[in-house]
């Protein structure tokens, strides 16, 4: 297993790629969405990415200012992080956006996987050796996941025990 360095710069870009790509996901696919409810979740996902993507932009310039500090990391590491960051969150199965998300129930679990997904790349992004402010940055957006995760999962069973699936 090799080391690999890469800067702090290099690292937090994964994570506005991730953003990015979930913004641009969100915001076209609330454009194709029939239903009103579903457009609007849609919109507000796409909003907390926007946050999001203001939080790792700022960490950027923070960082890049501080002569480029690295991190090592083994490649394993690297190859785990970018299938993450360019794959696996925000998926894109080639279905239209009108097909993928045909019911309120089909936005909303979609929301909660990729939440999860975003969970589980900033919780190894966290573990790397970052600075304290950082640590704090990406905790506080890892808490955010989980309450968006939470509100998702509560909106779903609400849905469910009212029976609403337009």
């Amino acid at each position: 297993m090799k080391t690999v360095h890469f800067t702090y710069e290099d690292i937090i870009g994964y994570a506005i790629l991730i953003e990015r790509r979930g913004i641009a996901l969100y915001a076209e696919a609330a454009e194709a969405v029939k239903n009103e409810p579903g457009r609007n979740i849609l919109l507000h996902l796409a909003e907390q990415e926007r946050q999001h993507e203001k939080y790792f932009m700022q960490l950027q310039k923070e960082v890049s200012s501080k002569n480029g500090r690295v991190v090592e990391m083994d490649d394993q590491v690297v190859g785990y992080l970018a299938a993450l960051a360019e794959s696996e969150i925000f998926a894109d199965d080639g279905r239209p956006y009108d097909q993928k998300f045909e019911t309120l129930q089909d936005v909303i679990e979609f929301g909660m996987q990729t939440e999860k997904d975003s969970i589980l790349f900033y919780v190894e992004l966290s573990r790397l050796n970052w600075e304290e402010s950082t640590k704090n940055i990406l905790q506080s957006i890892i808490q955010e996941e989980k309450r968006h995760l939470v509100q998702l999962v509560e909106l779903r069973d609400l849905i469910e025990e009212r029976g609403v699936y337009y």
